[in-house]
């Protein structure tokens, strides 16, 4: 099993009524269950993650578009990154300003 997977069935377990999206490389995806449900109300098409699971999902450039629909269907989504994608986004300059005032707070 995936890695994405097992996040999913984890997250499923906590939550079973929110949709989990998962950015993976160039695509948002939703797995399992909720790729079929989510297909049923939107134009999304399933296609196989493997053979067992299925995945529905769009490309990362159309995210604001689907985030506007399943607003609008007022469906609760939480979008899954991988750390990776995380640690990408973090603005390296507020970090170290940030260690720099707790230095400086520490040191009084």
């Amino acid at each position: 099993m995936s890695k994405m997977y097992l996040k999913y069935l984890e997250k499923k377990k906590d939550n079973n009524n929110k949709y989990y999206l998962f950015k993976s490389g160039a695509f948002y995806i939703f797995l399992d269950e909720d790729a079929k449900n989510i297909s049923k109300i939107t134009t999304l098409c399933l296609t196989n993650l493997n053979k067992d699971v299925v995945k529905c999902g769009f490309p990362k450039n159309s995210l604001e578009k689907y985030l506007s629909i399943f607003d609008n269907l007022k469906l609760d989504i939480e979008i899954i990154e991988e750390p990776v994608n995380k640690i990408k986004k973090i603005d390296i300059d507020n970090v170290i300003e940030f260690l720099k005032e707790i230095k400086e707070y520490i040191n009084e």
